[in-house]
């Protein structure tokens, strides 16, 4: 009888997700596994039925990081902490922000990143239901908030991850996106009066737009 190898297939994936998360997938390769192992690449042979397994538990360990950056309580206020979760995710995990949003090694399982997505809304949009300053919204106007503050937060996050900016700090961070949820929310709110001003339709009238269909 062969002797039991002292390897399980978590092993590996741990392995392989440090390796990710240190130095990037691209260097993600069996030799490399097999050296933070510190053993031969048989075992990984042996406990992994196929590299797209492995790929896929890969992006589901770094999916479980974020949501736990996103679920950690830092103001009180459960929407915001979410955003701020995102934003460091990607300013403190390079390499694992850009594996889960700009590789193809998350792209391959359009499954995996549906559910990461609708997570997202869903858990979003259960916090947004309960936060009272926004009790007087319709729906309709809480997505339009959320999906507002979702390409704000993440456009921040890239710039971070890819440092176009000067680096913030967790404090810096959550000022930007108090103010700039403040921002959005009254100018959600508000948006019919707002758009009502003179200097508004001159705005829009200058750009060559038609206020109906904004």
């Amino acid at each position: 009888m062969p002797a039991k190898s002292k390897y399980q297939a978590q092993d590996v994936i741990d392995a392989a997700f440090q390796i990710v998360r240190t130095q990037g997938v691209e260097k993600c390769s069996a030799r490399a596994i097999a050296g933070e192992m510190k053993s031969s690449t048989m075992p990984i042979y042996s406990c992994i039925k196929s590299m797209k397994e492995l790929e896929e538990a890969i992006v589901k360990k770094a999916i479980d990081l974020l949501i736990q950056y996103q679920i950690q309580e830092r103001t009180g206020i459960s929407v915001l902490d979410m955003g701020i979760g995102y934003i460091l995710f990607a300013k403190n995990e390079k390499h694992l922000f850009r594996m889960l949003f700009f590789t193809e090694a998350a792209q391959k399982d359009m499954d995996l990143s549906k559910r990461m997505r609708d997570y997202a809304i869903s858990v979003s949009m259960d916090k947004l239901d309960k936060f009272s300053p926004l009790d007087e919204l319709s729906y309709e106007q809480k997505m339009d908030i959320l999906y507002k503050m979702w390409t704000f937060n993440h456009g921040l996050a890239v710039m971070l991850n890819n440092a176009i900016i000067e680096d913030l700090s967790e404090d810096q961070i959550i000022r930007i996106l108090m103010d700039t949820g403040l921002y959005i929310m009254t100018g959600v709110r508000d948006r019919d009066e707002i758009y009502k001003q003179d200097v508004v339709r001159e705005l829009f009238n200058s750009a060559g737009l038609n206020r109906e269909h904004s």
